[in-house]
């Protein structure tokens, strides 16, 4: 009898519930697969069909007080197919061709930073994830900051932001991130990583809840550990630099990322965190730019790790590009999702000296937009694109070194 109620089970689906998001796979340690979607109520999970079974999500328990409960399904990896209501999930396949990868996305209400929510012009992540969906990705990553809708709207500013939610909450998550992302969501399959407005000060429940491919346990932790995540014979390790101290080496920090670095064991990987490894920022009118993230830098050098790339970073709100040659991995910065846009960075880095090594390629862009990745061979050719679909800059990039093209315009025929 209870074999009779368990196959009936496997065959059945649960009834459909309300859904406030789409369902979206994103990628764990190994490159697991995990199905999630939010839904109204705990009893409301879908369920998920394989190979003719029908097998139930179940809510991450307990739900953080704010929140609308998020439903999860670990998809095995024999799994050919999967649909959740007759629409396919985006399951992960091996040696991804198409790669999107964008990050800093939410709308600025934090004191005095104000971003007009309401204007698609001045935020206009939605426009970015529908565009980033045309471009059919294989796979997305997103480099943190997700919310930065912190404070309420200014009884001044209601044409902005007026009827904003605001806090570590579902409705300040689903305004920032499910709702406009949704398109993207549904795309591809997703590498998620944690920013410095998910840290233990900040939205820390929405990220481990939502987000953290790892299990909820109610508690923040400062640093996650890194994991890989391999497709095929491609290799992304995420790395959880949400907690980086952006002005100094505190010997804390410093011991701990020295020591999660030291630990990587990759092969041609890129490495996906927040904050840039070797990246630069403006530092005032007519100033030479300064590098960032010192105790990042000085971690590298302690743990000296190999089988590197290419580091994705965010949290500078613009594009850039910076190669060392093979001195170290190419530095890509792509915090250019959605966020009010950081003021641009000068044009002498060609040249310039961070932290003992010389650039020797840089490309640096302020606009709102993408990056896309293509694979050609063993190469890679990448694209910066826009809001109107044009392409910024195109680089061909080969192992840890790229030639670019700056100040391209190409409108995409396909969009």
């Amino acid at each position: 009898m209870r074999l009779l109620v368990a196959l009936a089970l496997l065959s059945t689906p649960f009834a459909l519930g309300e859904m406030l998001s789409p369902v979206w796979v994103e990628l764990g340690a190994g490159g697991r697969a995990i199905a999630r979607a939010i839904v109204s109520s705990a009893d409301e999970c879908p369920s998920v069909e394989i190979a003719g079974a029908w097998r139930h999500m179940l809510p991450r328990q307990p739900v953080p007080a704010g929140f609308r409960p998020v439903c999860e399904f670990a998809i095995p990896p024999e799994a050919k197919a999967a649909h959740v209501n007759g629409r396919p999930l985006p399951l992960p396949r091996a040696n991804p061709s198409r790669i999107v990868v964008l990050g800093d996305t939410g709308c600025r209400i934090q004191g005095a930073r104000l971003q007009d929510c309401n204007d698609p012009a001045q935020w206009p992540f939605q426009r970015v994830a529908a565009s980033a969906a045309g471009a059919r990705p294989d796979l997305v990553i997103h480099v943190g900051d997700y919310l930065y809708r912190e404070d309420p709207c200014p009884a001044d500013k209601q044409a902005e932001c007026g009827g904003a939610p605001s806090g570590d909450n579902f409705g300040a998550w689903n305004a920032d991130f499910f709702k406009p992302a949704a398109a993207l969501l549904a795309a591809a399959p997703w590498l998620v990583t944690r920013g410095n407005h998910e840290n233990c000060q900040r939205s820390w429940r929405g990220w481990f809840y939502y987000l953290d491919p790892g299990p909820w346990t109610g508690r923040c932790i400062d640093a996650s550990p890194p994991y890989l995540v391999e497709m095929g014979k491609f290799q992304a390790i995420d790395f959880d630099s949400s907690a980086a101290n952006e002005n100094q080496a505190t010997p804390e920090q410093f011991n701990l990322y020295s020591t999660q670095l030291a630990g990587l064991s990759a092969n041609h990987a890129w490495l996906v965190d927040h904050h840039p490894f070797w990246g630069v920022r403006a530092d005032g009118a007519n100033a030479a730019p300064v590098p960032q993230t010192i105790v990042l830098q000085q971690a590298w050098d302690k743990a000296g790790p190999r089988g590197i790339d290419v580091v994705l970073s965010g949290h500078t709100h613009l594009f850039e590009l910076l190669s060392y040659g093979q001195a170290r991995p190419l530095q890509i910065v792509a915090g250019d999702g959605g966020t009010n846009l950081a003021d641009p960075v000068p044009d002498q880095v060609n040249g310039m000296d961070i932290h003992g090594v010389m650039v020797t390629a840089s490309e640096n862009k302020r606009a709102f937009g993408y990056t896309l990745f293509t694979r050609h061979g063993s190469n890679w050719r990448m694209r910066l694109q826009d809001l109107e679909a044009r392409t910024l800059v195109k680089c061909e990039i080969a192992g840890r070194e790229a030639k670019c093209e700056g100040q391209v315009v190409k409108v995409d025929s396909r969009k």
